[in-house]
């Protein structure tokens, strides 16, 4: 089920050194083999959820840059509804990007 965040950005595939598009794998090519095994099997890719999801996006010298949707805003919004979008983005940018794994902080869930 897509959360309609991505709009109608299609699944991110291979499409080769010489493409132009912005939203392709230029060097990524799952289906190459390299020492006998498929590159996908080599490298095991993983999206960090809070890095990617939760991180409000500041450093040492300020505060959050981010503003995500999900973000709770002053005012008491329903948080259980925010981490739910928040989960079913994330799902969806998986899928986009063909990532199988994932990985996150206890906190996060």
């Amino acid at each position: 089920m897509s959360s309609g965040f991505f709009g109608d950005i299609q699944q991110i595939k291979y499409e080769g050194p010489d493409s132009t598009n912005p939203l392709a794998y230029r060097f990524y090519n799952p289906d190459e083999i390299v020492a006998g095994k498929r590159l996908e099997d080599h490298l095991r890719f993983a999206v960090a959820y809070w890095h990617s999801f939760a991180w409000p996006g500041g450093d040492p010298f300020g505060g959050q840059t981010f503003d995500r949707p999900w973000f709770p805003k002053a005012g008491g919004t329903d948080t259980m509804e925010l981490a739910k979008l928040k989960a079913d983005v994330a799902f969806e940018m998986f899928s986009l990007l063909g990532a199988p794994y994932f990985c996150f902080h206890d906190a996060d869930v």
